[in-house]
């Protein structure tokens, strides 16, 4: 039985663990808004340099727009742009937020999270997070570094002033699970959102 008494940092990544995503909503908004084979265009979008350069907050929401409309081959303006880009991020669950609550009493909580400048501002929109409730947050656009790169992982950990042993990280992609595992960092591979709880609950009682 391995012992977990030791943990005193929690870090959540947030769509697909805290927030519910679904990027076929996305898909069908821009589908709807008149782009042609969607999913073949979203395939090269997020291998490009300027996914990876707006994810790591190297570019503005309106270049990346711009670089949307021109493999898209469309002309949507911002406003219309952010409603479908965002559209993927499809709710945070009350019992997430209750979660947290609950665990903030014994473990001190951190987020880090592959985002843009367009989702933080409507994901925190939607959250409406007390102040505190986090020790800190760790947007990959504000800290010009994303998972699952190692350099990632270790900024937080120096930043926070925390050590692998004691720090559990919840995410829903494996790349990134074995990232963390690499530095000694404790995990959870949360493939189903709605058992984040109880995924949680059982890692403890191992």
């Amino acid at each position: 039985m391995k012992n977990f008494q030791k943990i005193k940092n929690i870090i959540f990544d947030l769509g697909g663990v805290l927030f519910d995503l679904d990027g076929l909503e996305t898909e069908k908004f821009f589908t709807n808004q008149g782009v042609k084979n969607i999913k073949e265009k979203f395939s090269k979008i997020i291998i490009s340099d300027w996914f990876r350069d707006f994810e790591i907050g190297k570019i503005s929401p309106d270049k990346f727009r711009q670089e949307f409309n021109k493999i898209c081959e469309i002309n949507l303006n911002q406003e219309t742009f952010n409603v479908g880009w965002n559209a993927m991020l499809t709710g945070y669950p009350k019992e997430n937020q209750e979660f947290l609550e609950k665990i903030s009493q014994n473990f001190n909580l951190y987020v880090l999270s592959n985002t843009n400048e367009t989702h933080v501002e409507y994901l925190e929109q939607m959250a409406k997070w007390r102040k505190g409730l986090f020790k800190k947050i760790y947007y990959s656009n504000e800290i010009h570094l994303r998972k699952p790169d190692k350099e990632c992982f270790l900024f937080v950990l120096n930043d926070a002033g925390i050590t692998p042993e004691e720090t559990l990280f919840i995410d829903d992609r494996q790349d990134n699970i074995e990232s963390a595992k690499l530095l000694g960092i404790n995990t959870i591979h949360l493939t189903k959102r709605n058992e984040l709880y109880q995924q949680v609950e059982n890692f403890f009682k191992q």
